[in-house]
């Protein structure tokens, strides 16, 4: 056999091996660590030179990601293989075809049990609707309350059990500071994903909910009006800057981050942001708390975290699965725990030293994360979470009075759900 044809034969067997390269297309948002998710997938494609994983960006919120996927996936197109969803969104997707079932990827239905014993129970359970898998947990999340660690030592305080003790140490930090720029407690009033969680954690820690044990709608109740008008009461008292109703989540972040906010709520994520942006104003400032309740009710917390979902459209569903778990494997949620400070959803975790060296506070609140509370559970959610925080907004930009804002809520759920 001469060169040429030897040279031919090569060049045709790498051809084919390229050929037979397999490109899976993996959709996230810009809030997501694209740079960090680039180079996790990079280390994929290199393990695994049958698969070409890359990324495709998204939206900066829940909301806008939600309406491209929604656009994608009503065309039933195969443009992406593989999404990131919000925790609230898997029975929706499942409801309406779009996320492909994932329990034919495992030995046996015990198997995949063993699998997800793994993962913590409350991921799990929104992936697992009625015994069919939809989804795998990239990292859970809750909201934490942050504070000025040196702020609240200057003045004597430990961090507020109370929502009462949150409002008198935050006037008197902001009149013994004396700056304009210091605002006492910063959440998010914006119409967006986060102000479900504004409204439910108040509702929550005055012992309210949104539905009785029975079904029933209850936010037009004493809880409610409670709620609400302590958020109110925090504008009106100057603890909280009169647009609050235009904040959205980053926007808290950075605004903490310039060293301008006292107390805040927010998501596992920003606690990164603080220690490692190099612009932080507050590396080394910033605690962390449960966050605070009414007198005589418990601390509650919203369960938050995004889960890998493949396209049940998808040409690529046995690639793309090879995909999901490498990405939802301890390895990279290590990574994505210690470098950006994404919570996991691998019990292991909790106790692994590079996590702990770089989130301390992950494995001092696990009793706040593991038991964070669903946001509605139902398959309406997209309506029910709309009308709630388009409400919260308008009571926030003071559009609409704390009655009127609950007699919506109250007959718009009973509407949705059908009560």
């Amino acid at each position: 056999m001469n060169r040429r044809i030897i040279l031919a034969l090569i060049i045709g067997v790498l051809a084919s091996l390229v050929y037979a390269q397999t490109e899976v297309t993996v959709f996230i948002g810009s809030r997501q660590n694209p740079e960090l998710i680039g180079s996790l997938l990079e280390q994929f494609n290199a393990a695994n030179p049958d698969i070409v994983a890359s990324y495709e960006l998204g939206g900066t919120t829940s909301e806008v990601q939600q309406q491209y996927l929604n656009t994608v996936l009503t065309s039933k197109s195969d443009d992406i293989d593989i999404f990131l969803i919000d925790v609230v969104r898997p029975a929706t997707y499942a409801a309406a075809g779009w996320a492909a079932p994932l329990n034919e990827y495992f030995e046996s239905e015990a198997a995949m049990m063993e699998f997800l014993d793994q993962f913590l129970p409350g991921p799990v359970n929104a992936n697992l609707i009625d015994g069919t898998l939809y989804a795998l947990p990239s990292y859970t999340d809750a909201q934490f309350l942050y504070y000025r660690q040196d702020l609240l030592d200057k003045y004597g305080f430990e961090p507020p059990a109370t929502w009462d003790e949150l409002m008198s140490q935050a006037i008197i930090i902001m009149q013994g500071e004396n700056n304009p720029n210091l605002q006492g407690f910063n959440y998010q009033g914006a119409a967006i994903e986060g102000a479900n969680c504004t409204f439910l954690e108040p509702l929550w820690s005055a012992g309210g909910n949104w539905r009785d044990e029975a079904g029933a709608i209850t936010v037009d109740s004493f809880e409610g009006r409670r709620a609400l008008n302590w958020l109110l009461n925090t504008m009106d008292v100057g603890i909280t800057k009169p647009n609050i109703a235009e904040t959205a989540t980053d926007n808290s972040r950075q605004e903490m981050q310039a060293g301008d906010v006292i107390f805040m709520l927010n998501w596992g994520y920003a606690w990164g942001r603080f220690q490692n942006d190099e612009d932080s104003q507050v590396k080394g400032l910033i605690g962390v708390a449960p966050l605070p309740s009414f007198t005589g009710f418990e601390s509650a917390t919203c369960i938050g975290g995004w889960q890998w979902a493949i396209n049940n459209y998808s040409s690529n569903k046995e690639a793309a699965f090879k995909v999901l778990q490498y990405m939802t494997s301890e390895d990279v949620q290590r990574v994505l725990a210690a470098q950006d400070s994404r919570i996991p959803a691998r019990i292991s975790l909790y106790s692994d030293p590079e996590v702990l060296a770089a989130a301390p506070h992950f494995g001092q609140f696990f009793d706040v994360i593991i038991n964070a509370r669903p946001r509605p559970v139902t398959p309406f959610y997209d309506e029910v979470s709309e009308l709630i925080r388009t409400t919260v907004n308008a009571v926030l930009s003071r559009s609409i009075s704390v009655d009127d804002a609950l007699e919506t809520m109250q007959t718009g759920l009973e509407d949705i759900i059908g009560n």
